[in-house]
C-alpha cells in the first residue's frame, strides 16, 4: 500500500472515530447555537441578576400577559407587554421615569420566551433606557436559589 492510500485510510479512520466520540461519549461537551453578540450583551443570568439586586435597586419589567402577571410576579414588577404596549406604557410612565438611573431587567417565562427581548429592545430604542437586560432563566428562581 502506498503512502497516499495509508494517509487516506488513517484520515478516514480518524474521522469515524471522532464522529463516534462526538455522538456517543458520555462526557461530550454540549453543542450550542452561537448567539448574536449584540443580543448576548443584554442577556443576564440568574446569578448576575442576583448580584445586581444586591448592589442596588433594580427596576423589574414583566413582559408576560396580564393574566400571567396577575397570577404571580416579582414584587414591584411593572407589567409591560407587547399586546398592551401603549396603554401600559402610559400607566407606567412615572415608574419608568425612575428607571433612567437604575438598571432594568425584563423577564417572561424562561429562555424560550421572546417577549422579554422585544420589550427590552423597545425600551432601549423608544424610551432611551440603558441598561435594559433580558433575564435568562426562570424568574421564580430568583427568590428560591
Amino acid at each position: 500500500m502506498n503512502a497516499w492510500k495509508q494517509a487516506g485510510l488513517l484520515l478516514a479512520l480518524a474521522a469515524v472515530a471522532g464522529t463516534a466520540a462526538t455522538i456517543f461519549h458520555p462526557r461530550r461537551p454540549p453543542w450550542y447555537e452561537v448567539a448574536d453578540p449584540a443580543e448576548m450583551r443584554w442577556s443576564l443570568s440568574l446569578e448576575k441578576a442576583r448580584s445586581l439586586v444586591a448592589a442596588g435597586e433594580v427596576v423589574w419589567i414583566d413582559a408576560r400577559r396580564r393574566t400571567d402577571y396577575e397570577a404571580g410576579h416579582l414584587p414591584g414588577a411593572i407589567l409591560l407587554n407587547p399586546e398592551e404596549w401603549g396603554d401600559l406604557l402610559f400607566h407606567s410612565q412615572e415608574s419608568l421615569q425612575a428607571a433612567f438611573d437604575r438598571p432594568v431587567i425584563v423577564y417572561c417565562d424562561g429562555d424560550a420566551c421572546a417577549r422579554s427581548a422585544e420589550v427590552a429592545a423597545r425600551l432601549r430604542e423608544l424610551m432611551g433606557l440603558d441598561p435594559v437586560y433580558v433575564l435568562k432563566g426562570d424568574w421564580r428562581l430568583l427568590h428560591n436559589p
